[in-house]
Formats: C-alpha cells, sequence, structure tokens
C-alpha cells in the first residue's frame, strides 16, 4: 500500500479542544485529490458518500436544491445519475454508488427498501452495508463502531422520551436488529460489542452540549487507539479526515452564533423528540 510521508508529516496537529481550524475540510480533501492512488482514494470515498447521500436526496425532492460542496459526486453528475434511472432500470455509468442502485428506484417507484424507516434512515443503512463490507478491514471496523454508538445512543433517546426505536434505528445487520428490538438493559449485545456500557453511561449524560461532545470524543479515541500503528498510509488519512470533521463541527459551535443555535436546539427538544440536522448523532460520520 502506497506511503504518503510528504502529506502526512506536513499536515496540522489536531486537537478536539483546538478553537479554530488550521485546514478546513474542502482544503483537506483537495489535497488528498492531488495525492492519493485511485485505490486509496476509492476507501478515503466511503466518508465523502456521506454528503452524496444528502444531496442526492435534497435533488430527488428539488432539482435547484442548495448542496452540500463535499460530496464524491457535483451537482450535474447527481441530475445525471438520477435521470438515468428514470429512463432505464440498469444504468451503466460507473460513477453510481452500488447502493444508489438499490435505493434510487426505491424511491421513484415509492417502493421502500426498508419498511417503518425514513427515506434518510434507509439510505444510510445502505451506506452503512456499503461501507461495512469494504475490502479495508480498519475502514469497515470504524463504520461499525460508528453505526453501532449512534444506534445506542438512538435507542437510549427513545427509551428516555418514550418513543418507539423501531423506526429510528438505523442498518439492518444483527447489531442494528438487537437494538432494535431487544428489551434487555444492554441490548443483548454486549457479549459482541463491549463498549456498550460506555456508550449508554455518555446517553444518560443530562447535558445535551456535554454529552455530544463525550461522545465525539469517544470516537476520537476510538480512532487513535485502533490506528496506533497507522503512521503514514491511507488510514492514518482516513483517521485525520474523520478527526477533522469532528473538530469543524465543535469549532462551529463554539463561535457565539453557534452556542446560540445549540440552545435553541435544546429547546425544540422540549417540543419534538426529533434531533435537529447539526445532532442527528452523527449517524454517517
Amino acid at each position: 500500500m502506497a506511503k504518503y510521508y510528504y502529506l502526512i508529516s506536513g499536515l496540522p496537529e489536531l486537537q478536539l479542544d483546538d478553537s479554530k481550524l488550521k485546514i478546513s475540510l474542502l482544503e483537506f480533501k483537495n489535497q488528498l485529490l492531488e495525492n492519493l492512488s485511485d485505490s486509496d482514494l476509492s476507501y478515503i470515498g466511503y466518508f465523502y458518500m456521506q454528503f452524496d447521500n444528502k444531496n442526492l436526496l435534497h435533488l430527488l425532492n428539488n432539482k435547484d436544491a442548495e448542496l452540500e460542496t463535499l460530496g464524491n459526486l457535483d451537482r450535474d453528475q447527481l441530475l445525471d445519475i438520477i435521470l438515468q434511472f428514470k429512463e432505464t432500470e440498469e444504468p451503466a455509468d460507473k460513477k453510481i454508488h452500488p447502493y444508489f442502485r438499490q435505493f434510487i428506484p426505491a424511491f421513484l417507484a415509492d417502493k421502500p427498501v426498508f419498511q417503518h424507516m425514513s427515506w434518510e434512515d434507509q439510505l444510510a443503512t445502505l451506506y452503512y452495508n456499503s461501507a461495512i463490507s469494504c475490502r479495508n478491514s480498519f475502514i469497515s471496523d470504524w463504520f461499525k463502531f460508528n453505526l453501532n454508538v449512534n444506534n445506542i445512543i438512538i435507542a437510549m433517546n427513545c427509551r428516555n422520551f418514550g418513543y418507539r426505536r423501531e423506526t429510528m434505528v438505523v442498518g439492518d445487520d444483527d447489531i442494528s436488529i438487537a437494538i432494535r428490538t431487544s428489551n434487555a438493559k444492554d441490548f443483548g449485545i454486549k457479549p459482541i460489542f463491549p463498549e456498550v456500557d460506555d456508550v449508554m453511561r455518555l446517553a444518560d449524560e443530562p447535558d445535551l452540549f456535554e454529552r455530544e461532545r463525550r461522545i465525539d470524543l469517544l470516537k476520537w479515541n476510538w480512532l487513535e487507539e485502533k490506528g496506533f500503528f497507522h503512521y503514514f498510509d491511507m488510514e492514518h488519512l482516513f483517521i485525520y479526515l474523520v478527526r477533522l470533521s469532528l473538530l469543524e463541527r465543535w469549532v462551529r459551535l463554539e463561535k457565539e452564533t453557534g452556542r446560540k443555535v445549540f440552545r435553541e436546539m435544546i429547546s425544540q427538544l422540549q417540543h419534538s423528540f426529533e434531533f435537529p440536522n447539526e445532532f442527528t448523532i452523527n449517524r454517517v460520520k
């Protein structure tokens, strides 16, 4: 596998409590595009697919919608992909993400892939399935861990607020199904996901701002521990990318306007269980 000594040695160090960014996600993406092999870019691309997902959903509902700039696919490419599925059952375009081939026809025909899930969660489930099945074990393990943490937090919120978690949990793997259906305190997953107790303790933190920070710190530390022996390879860059995304969110929220927005989010939770987009438990990060 390629080594990226020059690129990695020139990256600024990241700490979750940094007060400002030394490099943006977009700047880092451009560096990756300039320096990585096609094979390594295909793995890094799993991170950016979350933005493709969001943009696809926007365009399926409004072709003039404002889009994220960090996706693998731009507006014209996504609109062309949607058009291809309207004109033929199996487009040959190689730019189409494999799970798009299942989702887009289902959406256009209004035939859900997974019953009792929102379209957003159906797409997220297909996305996670694709990422977890990728050939890179580190990236696969990250998406498994991230999915499990997010689902446990969601399920605990459902318990605490008296909502049905069956329609809120993302994924169709064994652990996701257990989190969705089990009445056991730990959802019966401790033997296969020993971190469940730690995550459940985080879910009980009453201060939402502090809880979100601790959840991100858990993910930050997992990346540090599991990536310890990845020094100058693609996995190191993937770790940096995920950490940068966590940091960018907190730098934005640490600003005065960000704190005001966050407090408004907390106020909204008094009237609705649905989390605003910025704090939808990081489903695809």
